[in-house]
């Protein structure tokens, strides 16, 4: 790689316009890059000003990438040291590019290697890099010109380094940060300070024809820029450079008061050149995006000054004029915003817009972070720290007075609030954007739902002194009606109504609702917007104390609103303000029952009308709720819904999350269907193949809803359709898949084996068996899974006869697995209880392969097996659970000549006393849903629809699925079977294939005082 040409030779080859040539070079770029020295070659490139600038460019472009892929030294193919050490003392030799272009990317790419080794590997960066710009700054022999270039460059090194500087977090780069910031303001603010006494003589010279002088542009455009990029360094340096504010210096305390005071004066300049007409094209646009930029960075660094430092941005006496001075901007602009309503249609009567409308955001934000800051507010117990106390004496006494408190509440009340022009062009034109718009979290960036905020904020804080007010001014504008101009009507109503919905929780003891609404003639207006509002004012209401009598007045007013003779907007507003009456906590179905059928319809309506796979999102949202609250009364319209599906399902092909709401909303049909949802089996089973086939792409996201669904569809079936029963193919696959819908997939196949054991297990269960067996042998796994994976196994056993399962779990090596666990004892004993148990349940289901298997086993492995085996059942504390596990070892004792297990025998007769004397012969009752030996605490299936959703409480209203759980729970031999004569049973059968003589030495090494308590448990 010592060929410079050849590099040369591919950068040329990268800027070709052939798209084949390119794609060669980048590749050949690409390879090159992992080669010794290639990216110390770039740099000799780069720096070669005989080179043409656009390779040079090319040249930069692939040094940066190139340090951003390969210089760390963990990185793949990283940067040789040696190869570092021949870039490092040449990058701030550059500082002279006068090249915009190729000089943006050499910042970038010093930026980032200063990243990547300050302050480990390169700990005087900061330092000499300040050195060069005080040299720079102080060098009057090199030509102007130079001296500026090489002035920005420098300065726009050090703001990309503070930036990334300031971004992280460890320790060591904090406290080099804090160490530094003193001596980055005492060499930052004088350069700030003399370029601003410059350009303020500049603009002194230009006077008042300050727009069409082009010597001023010419003159202060470098001037601006210079200033930009120092307050974009010193505005870090202030909020992240000191931990504590107190302890900055004068020089930097100095800097912040006087920006307070600059920003105005930029602003005014900027207003001019922007507001002057004769201007025209005078006024670079370059100029103007320079100063604008500038002004909204003294505002950034004022918002981030209060997010981090919130006292002292209090505390600091400039802070209560600095804050008017935003209040004026914000009330002298407010005319603009309240523009006549005929400007949309091109009236010629309209106000221009704002000079400057990110600046009254700004304000707006830092209004709002005073009038509600925790740092501001009392402790729980009503106390104020000492800082706290002194901000709210400067709150209370300078910035929130009593008179400017009300001032500020009306302009935002009637000027900032209220739909304007622009607003009710884009509420008209495109209302599912619009609605989109609204329920976003960009708030922060519009300065009408800025404002939005701050008033809520603003009332909530001073309710007892605003909100009489605006009840009086909302009840004001209802009995006087309409007066005034059409644009006045507006905004005064638009006030009105915006206040009322946005601070309901605070006008509830002030205004009654109901009575408002009945009262209010807007309900009848021929105007859309109003009908709007009126929609939206309910969905704000309706969880405010919104009485339960009233409450079919809302429903009937907001169905008669989303009727299809409404605009649209109007009708996606009703529906809206439906979910949220539907979702509130005081719904009640019985209520609502007569309005279901209009909901539906209205439901049904609007999705045909809307365009965006959101807006269908949201109305399927909506009917998805209202069958989670109807439940049974939502029968009668069950064929409506279904018939909506399938035209849903093709309009979100590819759209996932909208998919996700057609699953749950089907869920929740089948759910309120109960053994009704039979019938649609056939429907649900291709979408729940598409969600959940690991085959199908979709199923990354909609795999958990589809499980869900296929769950739900499981548990209130009365049998199985062949579409649905087929699908039981995929379970095997999902097992494996992910812990995250491993429980579900599990009750799944719980959910098959309980309706039809003995035909799922003649189609699938050799599959399921050797799935079930991967689970439980893994030991990665958590002991949950290893649990439910047993249940499952469990329930397999109850349901399916051993002439079906006998051989598929002899081939599976499934009975080995566990038998192993066992006797190595090498897991946790939590988690061998769960192999011991599985192993007990099948000696008591299939007594005779379990016999067959030990007998198999060699004596001295069968004694290990048999004693660890009634070791880990005092690991159990389930009494059903104990009586499986005694009543296993009768059974292993029952019909085994095996002498290791015969051995044991002296051991399990504790456990069989036990059982006697706890239960006896009596039915040991597991816990309410417990199946097998293993307890999911965590299923949030429910046995019975809600009180009060319909039904009479008889059968109709069980779920299936937990019926027949019921029956497989009594039918449970822990249940059935009588403990005492099983376990006299046991030792007549072992005394008989075993012959006395060895049945009597084996009893001999039973403790005397076990075996008469036994004898006694048995007489």
């Amino acid at each position: 790689m010592d060929d410079r040409q050849a590099i040369v030779g591919v950068l040329e080859a990268a800027l070709s316009q052939d798209p084949a040539c390119v794609a060669q070079a980048e590749e050949r770029l690409a390879t090159l890059a992992t080669h010794p020295n290639f990216h110390a070659f770039l740099f000799d490139v780069f720096a070669d000003r005989s080179v043409p600038t656009q390779i040079r460019w090319i040249a930069v472009i692939s040094l940066k990438n190139g340090i951003d892929k390969y210089w760390k030294r963990s990185a793949q193919h990283a940067i040789k040291l040696a190869e570092k050490d021949l870039i490092r003392p040449r990058l701030l030799d550059m500082l002279d590019e006068d090249s915009p272009p190729v000089a943006t990317q050499y910042c970038v790419a010093v930026a980032k290697i200063a990243r990547w080794e300050y302050p480990r590997v390169w700990p005087d960066f900061a330092e000499v890099l300040l050195a060069r710009v005080s040299a720079i700054v102080a060098d009057r022999a090199s030509p102007e010109a130079r001296r500026s270039t090489m002035e920005h460059n420098a300065l726009h090194i050090l703001h990309l380094f503070i930036k990334a500087l300031a971004a992280r977090t460890l320790p060591l780069e904090r406290q080099k940060m804090r160490e530094m910031t003193p001596l980055m303001f005492s060499v930052l603010v004088p350069i700030y300070n003399q370029r601003l006494d410059r350009f303020r003589a500049a603009l002194l010279q230009a006077g008042a024809g300050l727009a069409k002088s082009a010597a001023f542009f010419a003159e202060s455009l470098p001037l601006l820029k210079t200033i930009r990029l120092c307050v974009k360094v010193l505005r870090r340096l202030w909020v992240y450079g000191y931990e504590n504010i107190e302890r900055a210096g004068e020089t930097a305390l100095g800097f912040y008061v006087a920006t307070t005071g600059h920003q105005p004066a930029f602003y005014d300049v900027f207003r001019r050149l922007a507001e002057d007409e004769d201007a025209g094209a005078a006024v670079p646009n370059e100029y103007l995006l320079v100063l604008r930029k500038l002004v909204l960075l003294y505002g950034k660094m004022y918002l981030d000054f209060q997010k981090y430092h919130a006292v002292p941005f209090i505390a600091i006496p400039c802070t209560p004029p600095m804050l008017r001075w935003y209040w004026t901007q914000i009330s002298s602009e407010a005319p603009r915003l309240t523009v006549p309503l005929d400007a949309a249609n091109g009236g010629g009567d309209a106000a221009p817009e704002p000079v400057l409308e990110p600046l009254l955001i700004q304000g707006l934000l830092l209004y709002k972070n005073v009038v509600k800051n925790f740092f501001y507010q009392p402790d729980d117990d009503g106390t104020l720290s000492d800082g706290a106390r002194r901000c709210r004496e400067v709150i209370d006494g300078e910035i929130l007075t009593p008179a400017f408190v009300v001032e500020m509440a009306e302009t935002l009340m009637f000027r900032y609030i209220p739909l304007k022009p622009r607003d009710l062009e884009r509420w008209q034109d495109d209302p599912e954007g619009w609605i989109a718009d609204e329920d976003s979290d960009y708030w922060s960036f519009e300065a009408r739902r800025c404002a939005e905020h701050l008033f809520v904020d603003l009332v909530g804080q001073e309710r007892a002194r605003l909100a009489p007010e605006l009840a009086r001014l909302v009840l004001q504008g209802v009995a006087n009606g309409g007066g005034g101009s059409p644009t006045e009507q507006h905004y005064r109503r638009e006030g009105q109504y915006a206040a009322l919905g946005l601070c309901a929780s605070d006008l509830y003891d002030h205004i009654d609702f109901c009575e408002w609404l009945e009262k209010h003639p807007a309900a009848d207006s021929p105007m859309g917007l109003v009908k709007w509002r009126i929609a939206w004012l309910i969905g704000k209401w309706i969880g405010v104390k919104f009485p339960a009598e009233r409450r079919q007045q809302a429903y009937a007013v907001l169905l008669e609103l989303a009727s299809a003779a409404e605009p649209l907007i109007v009708r996606m507003e009703a529906l809206s303000s439906l979910a949220q009456c539907i979702e509130d906590w005081d719904f009640l179905p019985e209520q609502f029952a007569p309005f279901v059928r209009p909901a539906f319809e209205r439901a049904a309506e609007a999705l045909g009308a809307v365009a965006t796979a959101e807006s269908r999102m949201r109305l399927v949202n909506l009917l998805s709720t209202l069958v989670q609250r109807m439940q049974r009364e939502i029968l009668p319209y069950a064929a409506a819904v279904v018939q909506l599906i399938p035209p849903l399902w093709d309009s979100a092909a590819g759209e996932n999350m909208y998919q996700t709401a057609i699953l749950i909303l089907v869920t929740r049909l089948v759910e309120a269907l109960g053994p009704q949802s039979t019938e649609l089996q056939a429907f649900v089973a291709p979408l729940v193949r598409h969600s959940v086939d690991l085959g199908d792409p979709a199923h990354v996201y909609l795999i958990e809803d589809g499980v869900e669904l296929w769950l739900m569809l499981l548990r209130g079936a009365t049998k199985l359709d062949p579409s649905l029963a087929a699908l039981l193919a995929l379970a095997p696959q999902l097992v494996q898949y992910s812990s995250e819908t491993l429980r579900r997939v599990l009750k799944v196949i719980e959910g098959y084996l309980l309706i039809d054991g003995p035909g799922v297990f003649r189609d699938h269960g050799p599959a399921l068996v050797e799935a079930l067996h991967a689970l439980v042998a893994d030991t990665s796994l958590t002991v949950r899974a290893t649990a439910a994976g047993y249940a499952t196994l469990g329930v397999l056993v109850q349901c399916v006869p051993v002439e079906a399962a006998g051989s598929a779990l002899a081939q599976s090596s499934l009975l080995w697995t566990a038998f192993t666990f066992v006797l190595e004892r090498r897991e946790a004993e939590m988690v061998l209880a769960h192999h011991a148990a599985f192993l007990a349940r099948v000696a008591v289901q299939y007594p005779a392969l379990f016999c067959e298997f030990l007998s198999a086993q060699a004596a001295d492995q069968a004694y290990s097996f048999a004693r660890s085996w009634v070791e880990l059942a005092d690991d159990v504390r389930d009494v059903a659970q104990r009586r499986v596990f005694a009543l296993g070892f009768a059974a292993a004792v029952a019909a085994t000549t095996n002498d290791g297990v015969l051995r044991a025998l002296p051991l399990m007769v504790p456990v069989w006393n036990e059982i006697m004397s706890d239960t006896g012969s009596s039915v040991a009752q597991c816990p309410s849903g417990a199946i097998g030996d293993y307890e999911d605490d965590d299923d949030d299936g429910c046995g019975y629809y809600a009180a009060g959703t319909g039904g009479d409480g008889g059968d109709e209203a069980v779920v299936p699925e937990n019926a027949r759980r019921q029956r497989l729970r009594a039918a449970d031999p822990a249940h059935t079977l009588d403990a005492r004569r099983q376990f006299a049973c046991a030792m007549e059968s072992c005394e008989r294939i075993n012959g006395g003589d060895r049945f009597r030495a084996i009893l001999a090494q039973v403790d005397s005082r076990d075996m008469e308590d036994f004898r006694c448990q048995l007489s």
